[in-house]
């Protein structure tokens, strides 16, 4: 029996600020021995249908969308592997329209419609809060970071995440 593969849509930043911000993440992996990875935004994760059906889900989503601006705010943190130390992201018009047709075109169950915490993580890992209070009194709770998000990009993300690949990237459409 084939083992199902899972896919995770991600708004990332472009230029300069995903430079800054990926030099971010690998000074605080380093620092604490956690997994580098790239800086992004998660639109949807845990997507299970076929790669062609989910670039082509991808490329559908990404034409009925013009390019809006991503505001990160406050740090935050949570008890999980994935959200350890994050932004959040504030949201807006564009991406509250982009979460909504994402989850009725690929079907989101009811919780993550309602659920949705955008973020932009700076370290995955299992630290304790006052590791993440310590962190955040060196790094900043307070951040005032705008990108444009012009593309969504359909990311592989099973195992760990230097094994994270990137698979199909939908522009949005421009203006």
């Amino acid at each position: 029996m084939e083992q199902s593969t899972t896919y995770s849509l991600w708004l990332e930043p472009t230029g300069d600020t995903a430079y800054k911000l990926q030099q971010r993440i690998k000074e605080l992996s380093r620092k604490y021995e956690t997994p580098v990875f790239s800086p992004h935004v998660t639109l949807l994760g845990g997507l299970t249908a076929s790669k062609t059906e989910l670039e082509a889900l991808t490329d559908t989503l990404a034409s009925s969308v013009i390019p809006f601006e991503l505001k990160l705010t406050k740090a935050g943190y949570l008890n999980t592997f994935y959200q350890s130390l994050f932004i959040h992201v504030e949201q807006n018009e564009g991406l509250t329209h982009l979460h909504d047709n994402a989850c009725r075109l690929f079907d989101c169950p009811d919780e993550y419609k309602n659920d949705y915490m955008p973020h932009l993580s700076l370290l995955y890992g299992d630290l304790s809060q006052p590791q993440k209070e310590k962190i955040l009194n060196n790094v900043g709770r307070e951040f005032y970071i705008r990108f444009t998000a012009k593309k969504v990009v359909l990311m592989h993300t099973d195992g760990k995440p230097k094994q994270w690949k990137k698979v199909h990237t939908a522009m949005f459409k421009q203006g």
